[in-house]
């Protein structure tokens, strides 16, 4: 692979933009960039390609080393290309022409299927970053902002904890609140399907 054909960019997608993520990589392709990798946080490498209609699939289904094999083996039955894994994330590719009914571009055969990869997420992904919210961030948080209303802080490193702290919360609450719209977007989408 030549570095001058190698194309970098950077995209956020929080935990329930998948769809829009695989939208993004379609785009892509179909403007000649064919998607290489991910890495954190958020870098794409595309190389250079003919444009095309490609199909591009994300699937979050952690899994043991035992059953890895045998899933990946499922996709590759039907067609699916895997790429790579990020976050417990796969990335599966497949062209738009090899499917002879619309349901073959997809990866999940029904509603409950991608109900249950919804759960997943929620549940491996997004109760640990409330955890984490919730117990390490918000308390020490409250502790600063009760002593600074009552001109308790004194020195340079406790307002540099706090105005640390008050950016992790500001973070915290946005990535929070895009996943919870998201869910909430997901839920009802998948709920009418």
């Amino acid at each position: 692979m030549k570095k001058d054909k190698l194309k970098k960019e950077f995209h956020y997608f929080v935990l329930t933009d998948y769809e829009r993520e695989e939208e993004y990589l379609r785009t892509m392709h179909k403007k000649g960039y064919k998607f290489k990798k991910v890495s954190l946080p958020g870098i794409y490498y595309f190389e250079e390609s003919k444009p095309e209609d490609v199909i591009y699939k994300l699937d979050f289904n952690p899994q043991s080393k035992e059953k890895r094999q045998e899933y990946l083996q499922i996709y590759q039955d039907y067609g699916w290309e895997y790429l790579q894994d990020m976050n417990e994330y796969s990335y599966f590719r497949k062209k738009a022409c090899e499917g002879e009914h619309e349901k073959d571009l997809e990866i999940f055969s029904d509603e409950e299927s991608k109900m249950e990869m919804l759960k997943n997420i929620f549940l491996k992904r997004m109760l640990p970053i409330l955890c984490i919210f919730l117990l390490c961030i918000i308390p020490p948080f409250v502790k600063l902002i009760h002593e600074l209303v009552h001109c308790q802080i004194q020195g340079g490193l406790e307002v540099g904890l706090l105005s640390l702290l008050t950016i992790l919360v500001v973070v915290y609450f946005y990535v929070i609140g895009r996943c919870g719209i998201g869910f909430w977007r997901l839920r009802k989408k998948y709920n009418r399907e």
